[in-house]
């Protein structure tokens, strides 16, 4: 396991900022949002656990290109491997993103195999168990920070980094394209839950998605015993285990406009068949420009 942290100092050159609207002036606005905020001196760690595939690099590359509107954040990506890998360090240095780079390979009994359905078991888990360690071992349970757990390849509204900063102790808000819904969440009154809406695993103590949700970091560290649990009976039950320990529903902030706005969508990127492969090979040809998709 290795980290480094980089890019973590402010600079604030106003002569730069409007040469960059004047050139984009479409970026104009959610920078002037998010970096005038006062609420951005709340820094938010997002952790994002992802694994080697031939869709990482286009997932990273969005999802980074998003964390350039968003300050005042650290990205703790964990990898699905036995070391870091170079690939995944060159992305980052590419963004030049503040980040800490982290790994730890899911033992071979944990992977879904090809006959699998890819929600038969838990993915991501000890990644993030691993993020969890990084946060206690490296942060001050007196910071005023938020934690957030981000799949690599989810869509993310600039918006909802401002949602995050707002959350006192546990925020709750909708995600889109979840659940076999167009969304699923916290059904909200006067910034409380009530109800949820929801369709798949029902039963469910908080039926909503990893993406629907921020905690204060005091919580992980004054929860310190808490990590995900990996076994088989746990799928569909990962947000309820987290969250019951840390919170009650009454307790739940509800963020987005008490749940009506929508911010970050669960897309999924599916594995994509390379089925010319082989005939490339029995063609005997290769790629050319191998280094930069994989």
């Amino acid at each position: 396991m290795i980290m480094y942290v980089k890019n973590t100092a402010k600079t604030n050159d106003a002569k730069a900022w409007e040469k960059l609207f004047s050139l984009y002036p479409g970026l104009e606005q959610p920078i002037r949002e998010t970096y005038n905020d006062p609420s951005s001196a709340r820094r938010i760690y997002m952790l994002t656990p992802t694994k080697t595939r031939s869709e990482q690099k286009p997932d990273l590359t969005r999802l980074a290109q998003t964390l350039y509107l968003i300050p005042n954040l650290l990205w703790i990506i964990i990898e699905d491997e036995v070391k870091p890998t170079l690939r995944v360090r060159k992305i980052l240095e590419s963004f030049n993103i503040p980040c800490v780079h982290l790994n730890y390979p899911t033992p071979s009994y944990l992977k879904i195999t090809a006959n699998q359905s890819y929600w038969r078991k838990p993915r991501g888990m000890l990644q993030k168990n691993i993020g969890l360690d990084w946060l206690r071992n490296n942060t001050q349970p007196t910071e005023d920070a938020l934690v957030y757990f981000a799949d690599d390849d989810n869509t993310y509204h600039w918006r909802i980094f401002r949602e995050i900063r707002k959350v006192q102790n546990v925020g709750v808000w909708p995600v889109g394209i979840v659940g076999e819904l167009l969304y699923e969440g916290p059904v909200c009154t006067k910034g409380k839950v009530h109800s949820w809406f929801c369709y798949v695993f029902r039963n469910r103590q908080f039926p909503i998605d990893m993406a629907g949700f921020a905690i204060h970091l005091r919580l992980i560290h004054s929860h310190k015993d808490y990590y995900f649990n990996v076994s088989a009976d746990s799928i569909g039950q990962q947000e309820s285990h987290i969250l019951s320990t840390m919170t009650t529903i009454d307790e739940l902030e509800c963020l987005a406009n008490d749940a009506s706005k929508i911010y970050v969508w669960h897309t999924r990127t599916i594995p994509t068949y390379l089925t010319s492969e082989d005939r490339l090979k029995r063609a005997r040809l290769s790629y050319d420009l191998l280094e930069e998709v994989v």
